[in-house]
């Protein structure tokens, strides 16, 4: 899609939307000293980034436009040790664009439910990009502008 085929910009949405998930470590995810792996808070961040890509592409619709969102970008920084059988909350967060920019950023917070302490914060970020070519997209095809515009 060349950028004389872009889809007009929304006026002015500079909105944010959230999502929350509930998480809740598994065994398996533990290290030798008892806490959550760092590796995994990456994976935790992939499951709110996702909460946001199904509702602007869903995956069968990707197939069939051949566009794919990948992550380009993952930062956390940890702040407290999270252990098993900690109940957390993480809540991902974007703002919604006013022009499409190839790129979806967010922000994380991974909450303790008991002790009410923030233990980890990270950003992250997704592009748009032709599956085939593996070229990043200048635009969004039209019905996914359209629903990331309505974001909620």
């Amino acid at each position: 899609m060349s950028s004389a085929d872009a889809p007009a910009a929304a006026p002015a949405l500079s909105r944010r939307v959230r999502r929350k998930l509930a998480i809740k470590p598994l065994f398996h995810q533990i290290d030798m000293l008892g806490v959550v792996h760092n590796a995994v808070y990456f994976l935790w961040f992939d499951e709110g980034r996702l909460a946001f890509a199904l509702d602007i592409l869903p995956l069968a619709e990707a197939f069939r436009l051949g566009v794919a969102l990948v992550v380009v970008e993952n930062h956390c920084t940890y702040l407290a040790p999270v252990r098993f059988g900690d109940e957390l909350i993480l809540c991902t967060e974007h703002r919604v664009a006013d022009a499409y920019s190839a790129r979806f950023e967010f922000n994380h917070s991974l909450v303790n439910l008991r002790t009410r302490c923030e233990v980890a914060t990270g950003t992250s970020a997704m592009a748009a990009v032709d599956a085939q070519t593996r070229q990043a997209l200048r635009a969004l095809p039209d019905p996914i502008w359209e629903r990331y515009t309505r974001l909620r």
